[in-house]
């Protein structure tokens, strides 16, 4: 298996901030993923996505937004 490097520096830090496996660490964010890929049945419909962030995932700092952003294309 292959991961992306932002991935697999989140899922470190994440392990290293809560003591837990690399792997452990990986199937409880995969079966989070997993359990809200589910269609919503709220009404209504919103501008953007909404997510819980738990507190230990890391802070993204505004360069690599800027640089997801410049990669992308939507600048």
């Amino acid at each position: 298996m292959t991961l992306d490097s932002d991935v697999y520096q989140a899922a470190m830090h994440v392990s290293r901030m809560t003591g837990k496996r690399l792997g452990k660490v990986l199937s409880e964010l995969a079966r989070r993923g997993l359990s809200h890929a589910a269609p919503s049945s709220k009404k209504g419909r919103r501008r953007f996505p909404v997510f819980e962030v738990t507190a230990e995932a890391p802070i993204i700092p505004a360069s690599r937004v800027q640089e997801a952003i410049d990669e992308e294309g939507l600048s």
